[in-house]
């Protein structure tokens, strides 16, 4: 009785550590939600109505009539599957009409049935998700911001794959490499790519024009920051307006030849010439009404300047791109989308959302929830997926997919987050970090924005994180 008492007594604390690093991811998790993802045209948002009522309609019809087949359970019982996603717009219409495709060819087939459920953005889904689990009443399947993957996995709360890709022959090759870091959690896979990105630059190149700027020729640092002077002297419009985000920041590191973490995630790596140099060059830019820099939580200003053409430049999530793009054609402008300018070179982190299965299922749930899982995963949905909403295809064969080549050609915007892909790199899977990230995203927009001292600062957040990491 002791043992036991001791076990659970262990669990609860365990659990009572990723709930208290969780209370940070939810914070961070906020910061990594795309420009437009919570919001859209009302067109959009009819869209994403009609796709949840037809999903319904069709819930119905496929529930009656898998009553008559028999489940995977082999009970003849249709298994009932919650799917908990986050952020609206594009990604509900998808997320619909993608669980109704599931539900009358996979499910009706097996006797699965599963229900789509909205859970706002990744912050929300998070805090409800770590309660449902506490409470018993967690989904079968979440999506999970790809820097927690860790922490989920940590917390007992998420289902390794392994068995179920080495059963079913799954070829992980074919999703692209720079996808799978976040996925795997001390050489064990607990998720599988979804609706991931990166970061990238979007361009009006309507006012480059008024300014007399080539988009082509913005491949660095040091063109970026000729071209503002350029916007600058001729419209009197900032050159770039940022959010100060800790995803930009990684990525920006990583193009001057540094990183936020050592490779073992064990040391913070901030307080250094590389975190220098990306500080003076967006401090100079601001100095000079180059750039329109403010905290995170003032990211309102961003979109105001897409909308308002007050800006030329804009650091986003390619998941972004699809609202962006209806945005310009509404307001009668054009946009494209660039690689992170280069330093010594490029980089970039990737981003979004994986796939995840809970832990605590039964053995039918599991393999029902796998099924929805392949299907979803499929070439034919990431091609539809990047489509609807503009995050990557993830598989390396939807690529070749003649549709997606299609559309590739007719918007070539959508291709530069792939291409920019080659160059990518995971984000840190270390539960610290995600604590960390807040810190960062902090103490950049007190330097940056508010004029903090850099060596004190730098040397306050690298001492944080090395604790964080290292709890």
């Amino acid at each position: 009785m002791e043992s036991a008492a001791l076990a659970a007594e262990c669990m609860e604390e365990k659990m009572n550590r990723l709930i208290h690093k969780s209370m940070a991811l939810l914070a961070a998790a906020a910061m990594t939600i795309s420009l437009l993802g919570c919001g859209g045209s009302s067109g959009t948002s009819e869209s994403a109505s009609t796709a949840s009522a037809s999903a319904s309609s069709e819930a119905a019809s496929t529930q009656s009539g898998s009553e008559q087949s028999e489940g995977t359970s082999g009970s003849g019982e249709t298994i009932e599957l919650t799917f908990w996603y986050a952020n609206s717009d594009t990604v509900e219409t998808y997320i619909g009409e993608a669980t109704e495709r599931f539900n009358s060819t996979v499910g009706a087939e097996k006797g699965i049935h599963v229900t789509a459920e909205y859970q706002g953005d990744y912050v929300e889904l998070h805090q409800k998700l770590q309660a449902a689990y506490i409470a018993g009443t967690a989904p079968d399947l979440t999506v999970l911001e790809i820097g927690s993957v860790g922490l989920f996995a940590d917390g007992g709360m998420i289902q390794g794959l392994d068995e179920r890709i080495e059963a079913d022959g799954m070829d992980m090759s074919d999703f692209h490499e720079g996808l799978l870091y976040n996925c795997y959690i001390n050489d064990t896979c607990y998720a599988l790519p979804f609706l991931r990105s990166t970061s990238i630059l979007y361009m009006n190149t309507t006012i480059l024009e008024e300014a007399g700027v080539n988009p082509e020729e913005i491949t660095t640092w040091d063109a970026l920051a000729q071209a503002c002077e350029k916007v600058y002297e001729a419209t009197g419009k900032y050159g770039i307006s940022m959010p100060i985000n800790y995803w930009f920041h990684e990525a920006f590191m990583l193009t001057w030849g540094g990183f936020t973490v050592n490779e073992d995630e064990t040391q913070c790596t901030v307080d250094n010439d590389v975190d220098r140099i990306v500080i003076d060059y967006f401090k100079d830019l601001r100095e000079r009404n180059l750039a329109h820099l403010y905290p995170y939580s003032e990211i309102d200003k961003m979109n105001a300047d897409l909308m308002n053409q007050d800006a030329a430049f804009f650091f986003s999530s390619t998941g972004s791109l699809s609202q962006m793009l209806s945005v310009a054609d509404e307001l009668g402008f054009e946009l494209q989308t660039a690689f992170i300018p280069k330093g010594t070179s490029y980089g970039v982190t990737t981003g979004g959302c994986n796939l995840a299965m809970l832990s605590g299922l039964s053995e039918e749930e599991q393999s029902a929830a796998w099924e929805y899982m392949k299907f979803m995963t499929t070439v034919d949905e990431t091609v539809e997926a990047s489509i609807v909403t503009g995050y990557l295809a993830t598989r390396k064969s939807a690529v070749e997919d003649e549709k997606m080549v299609a559309w590739y050609e007719q918007y070539p915007q959508y291709k530069v987050a792939l291409d920019q892909l080659e160059i990518s790199s995971g984000r840190p899977n270390n539960p610290g970090y995600v604590e960390f990230q807040v810190e960062l995203t902090n103490d950049m927009a007190e330097i940056m924005v508010n004029d903090a001292d850099v060596d004190t600062t730098l040397a306050e957040l690298e001492a944080k994180g090395n604790e964080l990491l290292n709890e």
